[in-house]
């Protein structure tokens, strides 16, 4: 029971390793070739896990060596565009200047069921506001509102408004977050100074946001 479970501990630590270095994405984001390589990394690490007389390396290496394939067509398809449209694909617009183009629905074939599906995971409801729509390499679809129907923006109104920056967590449960203070340009006095104001300890604090421009929200513990 021991030996199965270190493999196991290996296997999962070479296969969070392994999606580590092929980067951050949802599954929803990946291109078809970096699917088809987490598919495989799944399967070729079950293997092992499953079968303890096989040696840990029969699993291990194809796990690297897809990796290191993967890795290879990333870096040609930065510098290849042919292999970008080859393994990636290209983006298709499937609404143009708000006609529906019949053609390239059925060419990726896609109904009319699933492109009211994706309007409405926009938050669109009503097709005759869409100009643009774009399907992606990785499955999902773009929008442009006509321009009567975008939202109404501060720019539109001619009006300034300040850059605070982005609200970052500066305490998450009592604890100080470092990188929170380096974005918003803040630094430790400042905290202390917010604490005493609220008449509360740093471990009194569930939750404290604040921006470059120090408007902040705290949240006490339960």
């Amino acid at each position: 029971m021991s030996i199965i479970a270190i493999r196991t501990v290996i296997i999962y630590i070479v296969v969070i390793t392994a999606m580590r270095i092929m980067g951050k994405r949802q599954l929803g984001e990946l291109q078809p070739a970096e699917l088809v390589v987490a598919l495989l990394i799944s399967d070729l690490a079950a293997v092992p896990m499953q079968e303890n007389g096989m040696p840990l390396l029969n699993g291990i290496i194809p796990i690297l060596i897809l990796v290191a394939l993967e890795l290879l067509l990333s870096g040609l398809m930065l510098k290849v565009p042919f292999f970008q449209r080859l393994i990636g694909g290209k983006s298709k617009i499937i609404i143009n200047d708000g006609n529906i183009d019949v053609n390239a629905l059925n060419g990726m074939r896609m109904t009319i069921e699933d492109l009211m599906e994706a309007l409405r995971q926009q938050s669109i409801f009503d097709l005759r506001e869409v100009q643009y729509a774009i399907v992606e390499p990785n499955g999902r679809t773009s929008f442009l509102l006509k321009p009567s129907d975008r939202p109404v923006t501060c720019k539109d109104l001619d009006m300034s408004v300040p850059d605070n920056g982005i609200p970052m967590i500066i305490i998450s449960d009592g604890k100080i977050s470092k990188w929170g203070l380096d974005v918003c340009q803040i630094d430790e006095p400042w905290i202390n100074e917010v604490l005493t104001d609220n008449n509360c300890k740093i471990t009194d604090v569930f939750l404290l946001l604040a921006d470059r421009d120090r408007t902040y929200h705290l949240i006490r513990k339960e």
